[in-house]
């Protein structure tokens, strides 16, 4: 008499994780650019607490080259799976350089489509999460005793060296 159908999931917020193969090299060439630059240039404040943030876009250094076409590679991959073309898009790219203690607060870029997040290194500790906060979190409170996917308020990813995380632009991390 009585039939549940499947579930269906509306307005899924997809998070893509990548793995540069063989990225020690070139994550020793990033990280020590990232030391340089921020002993001989200006920390921007942005969302960072502490820490360092670099100022511009890094997309004109040769030293990001390697990261560079391992997005360009990932976005096409993630166009391909998710049929959300992204065919014309531009790369700004920054580095943060967080030392024990510092962070960065809850944010968003919302100028963006999409936001990435890539691990050049990750001391051992309590170092590399990335948090992404529930958008629907405060429509399900209510109910917020269970714990499930629908009423988390917050996933925490702990970040590899050599992993990227690509996820929409929107969403609060």
């Amino acid at each position: 008499m009585f039939k549940q159908n499947p579930t269906s999931e509306l307005f899924a917020v997809p998070l893509w994780k990548f793995n540069l193969e063989s990225s020690a090299d070139a994550n020793i060439s990033i990280e020590n650019r990232v030391y340089e630059k921020s002993v001989n240039e200006k920390n921007r404040l942005a969302s960072n607490e502490g820490g360092w943030h670099s100022d511009g876009n890094m997309c004109d250094d040769p030293v990001m080259a390697p990261i560079l076409t391992f997005i360009e590679w990932s976005v096409n991959e993630l166009s391909t799976e998710s049929r959300m073309k992204y065919s014309t898009y531009k790369i700004f790219l920054w580095a943060n350089l967080n030392r024990p203690g510092d962070y960065n607060t809850m944010h968003s870029h919302p100028d963006s489509q999409l936001s990435g997040v890539y691990y050049v290194k990750v001391p051992v500790g309590d170092c590399g999460r990335l948090r992404f906060y529930n958008p629907m979190y405060h429509y399900n409170y209510p109910n917020s005793q269970s714990t499930s996917e629908f009423t988390s308020p917050r996933v925490d990813i702990t970040g590899k060296e050599g992993s990227m995380y690509i996820f929409r632009s929107p969403i609060m991390h």
